[in-house]
Formats: structure tokens, C-alpha cells, sequence
């Protein structure tokens, strides 16, 4: 849901299990208007009982499948992507007293075509298609570590490629080393990350098993809504990228 005119969904809201909705406030809020918005909602959600007549039952205590993006997929891939400052000189987690301990989480999802591109019979380094590269890199290797930053435009990937080659197989198992590198540019920002990682799939499964890539090099700059107005850097940066485990 959407707030207050606007067309992205941060901030505090109280729901029903239904999905209804009871009370909200757009974007980060003291502490104050916090409870402020509880209190409403559990006020809003005793009225709504007592008008529907239904009785408040146990919380489940069912594991929830917890993710963003779409629904899992017998042979894709839902990577939970984590975005961090790397450590600068003796300083382990930079940050500052408006983000003591910077950290982001997003998704990124890859059909079971798509990731089937992974996979390869070669020893020698294979480039992924540039389709599934743009995906990734144009939407998920940004500089989101405090805030939310828009995709990067069509022309702001200077050079990058993506390569996997056959690293080892065990059985029905094999698995492949990721490697590559891009470079981004585009106004007043910057990222140059080098690509480590690795993938492993089970052919008898027909599922991926394993994922792992980092994505880690220098960015520069500031975007609208990323909190660098007084980290422009240059200074280091990683995204990295695990397969999801329900």
C-alpha cells in the first residue's frame, strides 16, 4: 500500500492477516508517532472485531516463508541480496550518528531459463547472456547500503561481463566458479565492482543447491535518496548475493 501520494512502500504499517489494512505512516517516524500508529492500529483492529463479531485466535506457529520478489520456482533462482560499506582502515563498519551500523537487504530473482545459463560443460569461462547481465546489474549492483537508489539508466554500464566455468562435479552436483567485473557511470555516481562467487546445481534435482556472488569495488557520489550527502567517497562497497533457503 502506498502512501501519502507517493509510490514507494517504507515505512510503518499495521495489518491484518488478510492483508487489510489498519493504520500506517510513510517513511521513518520518531519514536513517538511510532507508538502513535501501534496504538491506532490496535485500536482499529478491536473495533474491527467487535463490529465483525470474530474472535481473536493463537499466532501461528508455523514457520512463514519470508522474501520478496516472485513466488519460488522449481529450477530458478531467489537470491536475498545484502548491501554493505566494507571496512575503511581500522574502521570495521563506517557509518556515521544518522547511520551508526549501514546495512540494506533486497531480492533479485532469475528464472529457471535464466539460471539454466549458468550452467556449462566448459572449463574455460563463459560469458552470461547480456540480457541476464543488464538484469542484474542495472537493478541490483547500485549503491543502496542506506537508502533506496533508482536503477541504473541504459547507458550508464560502461563495460561489465559476467562469466561462469565448471569448477568441480561430485556425482550429480556440479558446481562453477563465477567471475567478471563492470563499470558504472552515470550523473555523479560511480561503482566499479570485481565479481567473485560461485554456483552449484543438482542435475538430479534439477535445482540450484548453492549461490554465492560478491560484488565489491569503489563507488563515488550520491544519488537522490542513498544518505552520501556527506559520504561522497570514493570508498568501498559490496552487494552480495545468496540463494534464498526457505
Amino acid at each position: 500500500m502506498a502512501t501519502e501520494g507517493t509510490s514507494t512502500y517504507q515505512g510503518l504499517y499495521c495489518m491484518q492477516p488478510d492483508g487489510s489494512y489498519l493504520a500506517g505512516k510513510f517513511a521513518r517516524q520518531s519514536q513517538e508517532v511510532a507508538c502513535e500508529t501501534i496504538v491506532n492500529g490496535l485500536e482499529r483492529w478491536r473495533d474491527e472485531l467487535e463490529k465483525s463479531g470474530a474472535q481473536a485466535g493463537p499466532v501461528p506457529t508455523n514457520k512463514l516463508a519470508i522474501y520478496g520478489g516472485e513466488e519460488l520456482r522449481k529450477g530458478g533462482l531467489k537470491l536475498e541480496v545484502a548491501y554493505r560499506d566494507l571496512p575503511r582502515g581500522t574502521t570495521e563498519r563506517p557509518g556515521d550518528a544518522r547511520f551508526p551500523n549501514p546495512y540494506n537487504l533486497g531480492w533479485f530473482d532469475l528464472s529457471p531459463d535464466e539460471a539454466k545459463s549458468i550452467v556449462t560443460g566448459s572449463d574455460e569461462k563463459v560469458a552470461l547472456p547480456d540480457f541476464i547481465f543488464q538484469k542484474l546489474a542495472r537493478t541490483r549492483l547500485k549503491d543502496a547500503v542506506r537508502g533506496q537508489v533508482l536503477d541504473w539508466g541504459e547507458g550508464a554500464i560502461m563495460s561489465g561481463q559476467l562469466f561462469s566455468e565448471l569448477s568441480e562435479t561430485e556425482g550429480s552436483k556440479t558446481t562453477y566458479r563465477l567471475s567478471g567485473s563492470a563499470e558504472f557511470a552515470e550523473e555523479g555516481r560511480s561503482f566499479s565492482p570485481e565479481f567473485y562467487g560461485s554456483a552449484t546445481y543438482d542435475s538430479s534435482a534439477g535445482e540450484f543447491t548453492d549461490f554465492r556472488l560478491i560484488a565489491a569495488g569503489q563507488r563515488r557520489g550520491k544519488a537522490a535518496a542513498n544518505g552520501r550527502e556527506t559520504d561522497l567517497g570514493p570508498a568501498p562497497l559490496a552487494a552480495a548475493l545468496t540463494l534464498y533457503r526457505p
